[in-house]
């Protein structure tokens, strides 16, 4: 993904909510100075009373409404975080391996003169295979890697966002949504990616064990 659009929409708010704020605490205090100037002592209290509990009302509902929020946020940093796991992968060593079956294959095709059994063909053709799939796999790897990197900017983006009050209920929504869809596949591509590389590893000791002996008869 490319950068996400709360991130640019977060510093335009800025300013703009900061003023509301600024604003709407200036109303508060001449409303109250205003009550208390014409009005009798007992309304000044209750005046007051209501000021103060509407305001404290306001602010717990908004509390409860940041704090479900940031929860959601961090629950998905957290999977995130959980992924590193799969992605611990030790990718220098699969890609000796694609290379080591490279050089297995052009000794075979280059210096192999005899009638090739069945067996050496099937073998052959299964350890290019494996090649492939090391190759791909560690391209995905790699592409999946930058993506995590990705990711975790944007939820922190988004975690900023919220504590900072510079995304609506409803931008938050949509937000989340998109980045729930993008962890989960995040999720699933890493668990495929190192799935695919250790569920061969041992057909690939045992090609490569294979094959010793007979590149040995092939050194010159």
């Amino acid at each position: 993904m490319f950068g996400p659009p709360y991130a640019l929409k977060a510093i335009m708010k800025t300013s703009f909510r900061k003023m509301s704020r600024f604003i709407f605490f200036t109303l508060f205090v001449l409303l109250f100075a205003t009550m208390f100037k014409y009005n009798s002592y007992s309304l000044k209290i209750m005046t007051a009373f209501v000021l103060a509990y509407s305001l404290l009302i306001t602010l717990s509902s908004c509390g409860r409404i940041f704090s479900e929020e940031i929860k959601y946020v961090e629950k998905l940093q957290a999977q995130l975080n959980a992924n590193k796991v799969n992605l611990n992968l030790d990718a220098p060593l699969f890609k000796l391996r694609a290379d080591h079956i490279e050089t297995t294959l052009r000794v075979f095709r280059n210096d192999y003169k005899k009638m090739m059994s069945k067996e050496l063909g099937d073998n052959l053709s299964k350890y290019k295979n494996y090649q492939k799939i090391y190759r791909k796999s560690i391209r995905k790897h790699e592409e999946s890697m930058k993506e995590q990197k990705s990711l975790t900017e944007q939820l922190d983006n988004l975690h900023k966002g919220v504590i900072a009050g510079e995304i609506t209920k409803e931008e938050f929504k949509v937000y989340y949504r998109t980045e729930k869809i993008d962890v989960e596949k995040q999720l699933q591509r890493s668990k495929e990616i190192s799935k695919s590389l250790y569920e061969i590893e041992p057909e690939y000791t045992r090609l490569t064990t294979y094959f010793e002996p007979l590149l040995a008869e092939l050194q010159p």
